[in-house]
């Protein structure tokens, strides 16, 4: 104006934050002038809690709600709140006074009520005329040990499966759930949901949880459909997945595990596939899949194999030579290397076979031979030699280990996953390929197939099938019983192609034996699975399980804002070297792990990775040398008051992930600050 005062209005952002405001000036007469503000954008009256993301029903927390008084003036506040099924509050609404532009703190108690997986928790505060409110989410879990029943296979007229459910269990804790898949799609949908539920801090596991993915967007555009609600979540999933992948690259080229040096080989044969699948539904870096596959080949020996680190060796428990050899070139040849490239290396292991009786390998060698320039025949001896060691459950047995030195079931699915696309890739195995699709289809256990790679190369081969075996759809209806009444019906018809899931029937199940029975009237033949899980006082440890896990507690008592230590032993109870062991450590809901005392025991190479997913943390070694003991302490921070019980904690192999060591979860109660 003409006084040269100037005023100016503009909005902030939504943040409660400093901004910096410069101004310049310019006079009539050309004088300059500058200035520089600093405005607080701040609530005159707001409130923040620190609530635990997790907690066990039965516990009792005590949540400090910080209360901001931002006003010139004394105020009193109230504070109240409302929470959903699965949390009660305890006590009387609690009041403070603040005084002008001061800060005050209030204790509400909230007590776990039961198990109702993410509960809303609105807090409310009030003061004079101002008022501000905050909605945070706790997943409110069963205590005790998590117990799955799953039943799977084919459905044609009725299956019927038993479940004794014990005495003791929180009907809360239950989840009973039937299923039909009347395609490939669905079954894809099934397993990443139930891959998605795991781990996923490594190469391996963030493939294996982006795999499903390629495969579920390469049906979708192969057969012209697409459900917009699956595409778009496909697309969000594996522009993640892919983001986290390319971060695992070794700095000497090739992949590892957690992205150290050096590459492992096998690891990254896995990788190329992955990514040449992926590269035609999505835009994958053209010049890192072609370094990655120039590297693996710059790995071959010149005698028809392929070169392995000493240190790679030492690190992570080899598999044998010829099986690491065939899995690399089938890997290579899968994701469009010619086989002229690898002629040498296809010869190798064409003489390897002749001498092996190892149903693996064969398995692997059939699938390599078959690709070579009129090795059809030749395959097809190989294939036959396969097919012998099927057994009457139609799975392919007697394989002494894998690529990923896995066992039991996961071993199992694997060289019968081998061995179907096989069987399909030659022809003439009809009968085989039959008996291999059922039992891969029996293995199906909440939606996966054993382990990742299993479930991976399993979604494989029947995707293989299905296309080698499509059969013309039918309507039908779905029939769901407990113990000989009907708790649900479902029509379906010939264009249905996500999973068909009939209601839940947990309410059917109280303590004792229990008969479920499902039936198709009319339709098609479909695979099925039938889950039961709820959790019980007792752990269900495999006897089987190398790997023995400890977890204890310094003290059972601590003042919030005081450092707690959780002492961790893990124990290789075999003579033998054990590959990549997983242990879960379960922390008490107002416990909080110190992320850099967790990179520590990393950079000190006491573990080799971690990451921590809610209050569990996920802790990695590549492998454990014979009766090998690892003994350290995790650092924690008692952040919330209250009285709690942790979840189970447990440690198995990672590629033989059915059978697992459990321990009791840590309990803790911690005491308000003074």
């Amino acid at each position: 104006d003409a006084e040269g005062r100037a005023r100016v209005a503009f909005d902030l952002s939504d943040s409660i934050t400093s901004f910096r405001a410069r101004l310049d000036a310019i006079a009539a007469d050309g004088a300059l002038g500058e200035a520089d503000v600093v405005i607080e954008s701040r609530k005159p009256f707001y409130l923040e809690p620190k609530l635990p993301l997790e907690i066990t029903a039965g516990d009792l927390v005590e949540v400090p709600v910080a209360l901001r008084n931002g006003t010139a003036e004394r105020l009193e506040a109230l504070l109240s709140a409302e929470v959903g099924t699965g949390l009660l509050v305890e006590g009387n609404e609690p009041r403070i006074a603040l005084a002008p532009d001061a800060s005050g703190r209030l204790y509400l108690t909230l007590v776990g009520d039961r198990a109702n997986g993410p509960v809303s928790v609105r807090l409310a505060g009030k003061a004079g005329a101002e008022s501000d409110d905050v909605t945070r989410t706790i997943q409110v879990v069963p205590a005790g040990f998590p117990i799955e029943l799953a039943f799977a296979g084919r459905l044609s007229g009725t299956v019927r499966h038993e479940v004794d459910v014990p005495a003791g269990v929180e009907a809360s804790s239950l989840v009973a759930t039937a299923r039909v898949y009347p395609t490939p799609l669905a079954t894809m949908t099934e397993a990443l949901a139930g891959l998605l539920r795991e781990p996923c801090g490594c190469f391996e596991q963030t493939s294996s949880t982006a795999y499903p993915n390629v495969m579920v967007m390469n049906y979708l555009e192969s057969h012209r459909v697409g459900d917009p609600a699956v595409v778009g979540r496909a697309k969000d999933l594996l522009e993640r997945g892919y983001q986290r992948l390319v971060g695992f690259e070794s700095p000497q080229k090739g992949y590892e595990w957690f992205g150290g040096d050096p590459g492992h080989e096998a690891l990254s044969a896995y990788g190329v596939l992955e990514f040449s699948d992926m590269a035609r539904v999505y835009p994958v870096d053209a010049g890192m899949l072609e370094r990655t596959r120039t590297w693996l080949l710059s790995r071959r020996d010149g005698k028809g194999g392929f070169q392995r680190n000493e240190r790679a060796l030492d690190s992570f428990g080899a598999a044998p030579e010829d099986v690491t050899n065939a899995y690399i070139v089938w890997a290579l040849l899968e994701s469009g290397e010619a086989p002229a490239t690898l002629a040498r290396e296809i010869a190798w292991i064409e003489k390897r076979a002749a001498e092996s009786r190892d149903p693996y390998f064969l398995a692997l060698a059939a699938n390599v031979v078959a690709r070579a320039e009129g090795g059809l025949d030749r395959a097809r001896a190989l294939a036959e030699r396969v097919a012998a060691s099927q057994g009457t459950s139609g799975a392919v047995q007697g394989a002494a280990t894998s690529i990923t030195s896995s066992g039991g079931e996961s071993l199992e699915i694997e060289t019968t996953s081998f061995a179907l696309l096989a069987w399909l890739r030659i022809g003439g195995f009809e009968s085989n390929v039959e008996r291999a699709a059922i039992r891969l289809a029996e293995c199906a256990r909440g939606g996966r197939f054993g382990a990742t790679q299993s479930t991976i190369l399993a979604l494989r081969a029947i995707l293989a099938y299905d296309e080698a075996h499509a059969r013309p759809k039918a309507p039908g209806t779905l029939v769901l019983s407990v113990d000989g009444e009907v708790v649900g019906r479902l029509d379906f018809g010939v264009d249905s192609s996500g999973a068909l899931e009939l209601p839940s029937f947990a309410d059917r199940l109280a303590p004792g034996r229990h008969a479920i029975e499902l039936r198709m009237e009319a339709g098609s033949e479909m695979p099925y699975g039938i889950d039961v899980r709820y959790h019980a006082s007792t752990p269900a440890s495999a006897e089987g399980c190398p790997v023995r896990l400890h977890a204890s507690l310094a003290s059972p008592r601590a003042v919030e804002g005081e450092a707690v230590e959780v002492g961790v032993r893990l124990e290789n109870v075999a003579k033998d070297g054990q590959p990549m062991a997983v242990a879960i450590v379960g922390l008490p809901g107002g416990l909080e792990p110190r992320h850099e005392q967790l990179k520590e025991l990393v950079r000190g190479g006491i573990v080799d990775a971690y990451e921590v997913r809610g209050r569990e943390v996920v802790l990695y070694w590549r492998s454990l040398a014979p009766s090998a003991t690892r003994e350290f302490r995790i650092s924690c921070l008692a952040a919330v008051p209250g009285r709690y019980a942790g979840p189970a904690s447990r440690a198995y192999l990672y590629y033989t992930d059915e059978a697992k060591h459990w321990t009791e979860g840590l309990a803790i109660e911690i005491e308000r600050r003074p």
